[in-house]
């Protein structure tokens, strides 16, 4: 019969969980709990901190859509950093592109090495990170971004949602930090909460990066796993023209990468970035 696993990343407030047929990994770090639960319906499933993070049924919509957008939205990405990540599943898309280097820097080695026994279909089992242009870094990023200096064309934060070690990647300085490694054209995409249920986490992003003299805007994706319907994702960049998609254009150079998807198209890049207008209002449009 299994047994029932239950969020709690909203309390009593709300009841989201899951039948598991297996607990195959438990384990209290420095940092977090970290849990991966087998299941019928959704594959395998990685918990962090009571909080449901990503399934191998739907992963593919998340990853998919943090990476290729910011990719595609910049003019020629060569650097790019990873924020977290450490299911593998963002790194496994960048490596699609013909990228030169991906610094991917991630607090928890625990949540890397266990992801790479357990869940596999993310990392290529664990074969993303022999990739000569992947340099992986086990590291608080926040420390580490202060700390080189280094210059990229694209940055992908994957963080949790902004609680525990995770709340410093929601911060203006955080924010601050990543506009200063930006190349001039630069794109910064993250992932900014179940807008129903967490109006606050785009909202003050999107007005503390334009604060910060960036062009910012969210877009919308759908991911059966995060409870609550519509999940925004934030796009930053110095460029206005990284925020405005162009069809004709996105369509030539998804051609010419050559790689397959299983969720994103250049038509679905343009259409996500036109939301209802209560999540415009929310979002603060373009600006």
């Amino acid at each position: 019969m299994g047994f029932r696993f239950q969020e709690t990343l909203y309390g009593d407030e709300v009841f989201q969980g899951f039948t598991a047929d297996e607990l195959l990994f438990e384990g209290a770090t420095p940092y977090q709990k970290v849990q991966i639960f087998a299941t019928k319906r959704w594959g395998k499933v990685l918990v962090l901190d009571g909080i449901v993070q990503t399934t191998e049924k739907d992963e593919f919509v998340y990853h998919e859509m943090l990476t290729h957008v910011p990719l595609f939205a910049c003019a020629a990405p060569k650097r790019a950093m990873i924020v977290g990540g450490g299911d593998g599943g963002i790194l496994r898309e960048v490596l699609k592109h013909p990228i030169e280097h991906v610094d991917m820097v991630e607090i928890d080695r625990t949540v890397v090495d266990y992801c790479i026994t357990h869940m596999p279909k993310l990392n290529n089992a664990g074969g993303i990170y022999k990739d000569p242009r992947v340099d992986l870094v086990i590291e608080d990023a926040f420390e580490f971004i202060k700390r080189e200096k280094h210059k990229y064309d694209v940055i992908m934060v994957d963080s949790t949602d902004p609680v525990g070690a995770g709340e410093v990647l929601f911060s203006r300085t955080f924010y601050d930090l990543c506009r200063s490694a930006l190349n001039p054209g630069g794109v910064l995409a993250l992932q900014d909460g179940v807008i129903i249920l967490q109006p606050h986490e785009s909202r003050q992003s999107m007005q503390l990066l334009r604060d910060l003299g960036l062009k910012a805007r969210c877009y919308g994706i759908a991911v059966p796993t995060y409870y609550g319907g519509n999940m925004m994702l934030g796009l930053a960049s110095d460029s206005l023209a990284a925020l405005q998609p162009d069809l004709p254009t996105l369509q030539a150079r998804f051609a010419a990468a050559n790689f397959s998807t299983v969720h994103y198209t250049p038509e679905l890049h343009c259409a996500s970035f036109v939301l209802p207008r209560w999540q415009h209002e929310i979002t603060g449009g373009l600006a």
